[in-house]
């Protein structure tokens, strides 16, 4: 007991002279009672451990908050980029995304320019194909699509090579087409002009060439044809044209009309009974300008259709047919 006493004694005054404060645990049952000693030293070192972690996690707690920021914001490579190369970068970038907007309005532009060439085809009739502009877009190619790249100043290069090849084939084509257009305009205007449409459905009285005559005399020579129907059954131009005689002829063909086409070619219309046109109007194929009848030198009601080639008659049934 007295050497208890005299251990606490000689602490009690080394705690006095260090200063701080000990803390007694004693436990409620069983065990030992624990002494702490908090000396100045020790409790400043506790401080400064506790502040040093502190700083640590809110540095660590920044740090990491800005790593995500940076690895969501669009645009940022893994490795780190100078202010210089982060300019460059942007640049590229938005000549890229103009560049893609121009191929888009050229994609639109040859699209545009396959429906030309279907039109002109349907106008044509043709069944193959010869010119295929979707195919500017879809064929195969060692050129590098337009699409997300990831190597951007190499993707710049491949783009702007796609756009001047497609632009280069574009513009080829329309010439072509352009040209294909205009051929098929006057193919058509020159077909519209050709007399092949049957001026009147009915029989074939009386075909081109020499002939008994029908109002005596002998042989006579017959300069169209006659087809036959009922009687005031309209009559249709053969051909696109300009009436340039529509009236009575005395000659033998009654009330008759003349229509000019084209390259020197004109139609004959004779014997009708009525007339819907004047001289003057333009007339389209297949359009009505007078009805069947039997003026004229006449045996019974008919057309007589001559075609002539600068004021020489030929045989109708080389168009008709």
């Amino acid at each position: 007991m007295d050497l208890w006493k005299h251990k606490y004694e000689v602490h009690k005054k080394k705690v006095k002279k260090q200063g701080g404060f000990t803390l007694i645990i004693v436990p409620h049952y069983q065990g030992k009672t624990v002494r702490i000693v908090l000396t100045p030293l020790r409790i400043y070192t506790i401080l400064f451990t506790f502040a040093l972690i502190v700083t640590f996690a809110v540095s660590f707690g920044a740090s990491y908050r800005e790593l995500l920021v940076n690895a969501k914001a669009p645009g940022v490579y893994a490795s780190s980029l100078s202010v210089e190369d982060a300019k460059n970068l942007q640049a590229l970038q938005d000549e890229l995304a103009k560049t893609k907007a121009d191929v888009e309005a050229l994609r639109q532009y040859v699209l545009a320019l396959g429906k030309l060439e279907k039109d002109v085809r349907s106008a044509l009739k043709l069944g193959g194909e010869t010119v295929s502009l979707e195919s500017i877009l879809a064929r195969p190619s060692s050129k590098s699509q337009i699409q997300s790249y990831t190597e951007l100043p190499k993707t710049y290069a491949q783009v702007r090579t796609e756009l001047a090849d497609t632009s280069k084939q574009a513009v080829q084509t329309e010439q072509t087409l352009t040209m294909l257009q205009e051929t098929v305009y006057k193919f058509n205007e020159m077909k519209a002009q050709t007399p092949d449409y049957w001026p009147l459905q009915g029989s074939i009285t009386s075909y081109f060439g020499w002939r008994i005559s029908p109002f005596g005399g002998g042989w006579e020579f017959h300069k169209g044809i006659d087809i036959a129907s009922y009687y005031g059954a309209p009559i249709r131009a053969a051909a696109d044209g300009e009436v340039t005689f529509a009236g009575w002829d005395s000659g033998g063909y009654g009330k008759m009309i003349i229509i000019y086409h084209r390259d020197g070619i004109e139609t004959v219309y004779g014997h009708l009974s009525g007339i819907d046109v004047k001289v003057g109007d333009k007339v389209k194929k297949g359009q009505v300008i007078g009805y069947e009848g039997c003026t004229g030198l006449c045996t019974g009601p008919h057309l007589h259709f001559e075609i002539r080639v600068w004021g020489e008659v030929i045989n109708p049934l080389k168009y008709l047919e």
